[in-house]
């Protein structure tokens, strides 16, 4: 459950389902890592964490996604995925479907 209010446009995040964090298993997206994923005039922008600084596969989780998404909107013309850290990321973050791949329950709705 991500706290922050950025706009996120299902079809990016569909695309960006199939960038996997290889240290936990999950996608960029179940992790809550995609801050934004917005369709502009001039492209789409995406800003993405990792879950720590010290992750060494920053630069590859980046060019995973940047690559992914030239595949799948061909059209566009250009291509932002920026990697940001505020806010920090939490576990929070973690949606529903991440939980459970976790194999952790759903959080209750508030």
């Amino acid at each position: 459950m991500r706290t922050n209010k950025q706009p996120l446009d299902p079809d990016i995040l569909e695309c960006l389902r199939d960038v996997i964090d290889p240290e936990v298993g999950l996608s960029v997206v179940d992790l809550g890592l995609v801050y934004r994923a917005v369709r502009t005039p001039s492209g789409l922008e995406v800003a993405l964490t990792l879950t720590t600084r010290a992750c060494p596969l920053g630069e590859m989780i980046v060019a995973d996604s940047r690559e992914l998404l030239a595949h799948r909107f061909q059209d566009v013309p250009s291509i932002d995925v920026a990697l940001v850290w505020e806010p920090m990321w939490s576990p929070e973050f973690i949606t529903d479907h991440g939980l459970e791949l976790l194999g952790h329950p759903p959080r209750k709705a508030a």
